[in-house]
């Protein structure tokens, strides 16, 4: 697959916009959960992913290693989800994210009140974990990747995958008792 990832990348570096088009299929959820992981909003996560991309075919060519597209790509993806962090923290306090944000619920008043509550603590808690534990979570629950995958995406070896899994899932079941046995 590297092979072929770099002949991509490669075609899109030389304005093949098919074959960019090709790169954004095969990387979008990545692209989203990398965004999601740093920022805890699948709203914003979904800008900065589009951004990401837009950014990302402008500087093709500054990609010397197509074969590393992915991680260079993670890089772009997690850079802006750090900038946009950092700007909605200055605007507002982070209490405000909501984790559906823009999701409506059609069911019973009751059943809606319990879900979002739940939402907001699983949202909050995710929130006390440091950027890598909510990607590495996020990468692995969302997009079911395995830690040798998430590994190379992020730059890191799957053993250090592993710890922050089990690190961020031990201070989740702490911080949300309720939800440990489910």
């Amino acid at each position: 697959m590297i092979k072929s990832i770099a002949e991509l990348v490669e075609r899109a570096q030389r304005q093949n916009a098919q074959a960019f088009a090709d790169l954004v299929r095969i990387y979008q959820r990545v692209s989203l959960s990398v965004a999601y992981g740093v920022l805890g909003d699948t709203t914003t996560a979904n800008d900065v992913s589009q951004e990401a991309f837009i950014r990302a075919w402008q500087r093709l060519g500054d990609l010397r290693k197509p074969e590393h597209f992915g991680t260079w790509l993670c890089g772009i993806v997690r850079n802006l989800a750090v900038d946009r962090l950092r700007r909605r923290r200055r605007t507002a306090s982070l209490d405000s994210v909501d984790l559906a944000h823009g999701e409506r619920w059609t069911h019973d008043p009751v059943d809606d009140v319990c879900r979002r509550e739940s939402r907001e603590r699983v949202a909050g808690a995710m929130a006390t974990l440091d950027e890598p534990a909510r990607t590495a979570l996020t990468l692995r629950y969302y997009d079911q990747l395995p830690s040798k995958q998430i590994g190379r995406r992020l730059g890191i070896s799957a053993d250090a995958v592993d710890m922050r899994l089990i690190r961020a899932r031990k201070r989740l079941r702490a911080a949300l008792p309720e939800f440990a046995d489910a």
